[in-house]
């Protein structure tokens, strides 16, 4: 359902404390039959990421803009109702029937593993459709914290991909581990070297619907595992730390790279969620990746977005930017005919002479 902010709430305040797994520096908590239109986050919860590793800002995307995907989410992967009034049916009318991948070790089908049925419904920008989910990974609300956390503008866009979990598809239910796969080297600790990790909510997250499990970098300090993940009867003391993180659509779930964290089993059969995996770091750290665009870029999605989009939005996929020595006239008419709809005044205006 719909949800807004009270009378009165501006966006501002205070920290609340320690990641709790709820908003931190929201004055109120909101509530799911409430909207509310997009906000910047506050500095308390810019700080708590810094210091604690992570921050869920609530409600920081606006209902309107969230709800404006559904049609776009439908390309993508099956309502819940299609899914799970016929699991096997919809699986096959969408995938076929793919063998199941190899896997280097196999999982006990009881507690935390990682499977690969837990990656089952994925979808890589750019998305076709109307252009609506793919304008989320460039929100100004979300761009503007990835600024300010990071300390810096020259950030990158490295990640940007959805995904759909179904419960009753496979247990999901992970170790505590660390995010090894978005880096050559072990996580940064600091500015600048850290990076920032995040799930937009893109459908309520309950504590039914397999809210992310994290800890803070404080309660996470004495671990010195070298593979970047702990499974509980390692360290009991890790899992006891650990915070869940629910929260209404358009809240985004924001956690540095060396924060602890795990995926969770659904709470109740027929629940299900979407997210949007976006995640920033600063330009010109080539140790760090994820997704490159660059290999989707010859497709109609990636020509719309393109043509829709300000030079500060490109610059975060690593476009070069107005005022760039890459630039000449033959390399703007160039441009030009592969991108017919761009304005290209911006770029023209700071070409040097």
């Amino acid at each position: 359902m719909p949800f807004r902010r009270r009378p009165g709430d501006n966006g501002s305040g205070t920290a609340r404390g320690r990641a709790t797994g709820r908003a931190v520096g929201c004055p109120q908590l909101i509530e799911r039959d409430e909207t509310v239109t997009s906000r910047m986050a506050t500095d308390a919860e810019v700080k708590t990421w810094q210091q604690d590793g992570w921050v869920l800002l609530e409600g920081l995307v606006g209902t309107a803009d969230i709800d404006a995907v559904s049609g776009d989410l439908r390309l993508l992967f099956p309502s819940p109702e299609e899914y799970h009034a016929d699991p096997e049916g919809v699986t096959e009318r969408w995938k076929g029937r793919p063998a199941k991948p190899k896997e280097d070790y196999v999982w006990p089908d009881e507690g935390p593993g990682f499977r690969a049925d837990q990656q089952r419904w994925m979808g890589a920008f750019p998305f076709a459709g109307s252009g609506a989910l793919n304008r989320l990974y460039v929100h100004d609300s979300i761009v503007n914290f990835a600024e300010r956390a990071l300390e810096t503008t020259d950030i990158r866009l490295y990640q940007a991909h959805a995904s759909a979990k179904f419960s009753g598809l496979t247990n999901y239910e992970q170790p505590m581990h660390i995010d090894r796969n978005h880096s050559w080297l072990p996580p940064g600790h600091d500015a600048p070297w850290w990076n920032l990790e995040g799930f937009l909510y893109l459908t309520d997250v309950t504590e039914a619907a397999n809210p992310t499990r994290l800890v803070s970098v404080r309660d996470s300090a004495h671990v010195s595992s070298p593979f970047g993940v702990v499974l509980p009867d390692w360290d009991p003391e890790l899992y006891a730390a650990e915070r869940p993180a629910p929260g209404v659509r358009g809240s985004y779930l924001a956690y540095r790279s060396d924060v602890y964290h795990r995926g969770a089993p659904f709470g109740s059969p027929g629940t299900t969620r979407f997210l949007a995996a976006v995640a920033f770091k600063n330009a010109g750290v080539d140790w760090i990746g994820y997704d490159q665009q660059q290999s989707r870029s010859t497709g109609p999605d990636w020509t719309r977005f393109v043509e829709g989009s300000t030079p500060r939005q490109l610059e975060l996929f690593g476009f070069p930017p107005p005022g760039h020595p890459v630039w000449n006239e033959t390399l703007l008419g160039q441009t030009a005919l592969r991108y017919p709809a761009l304005d290209l005044g911006p770029w023209r205006e700071r070409l040097t002479p």
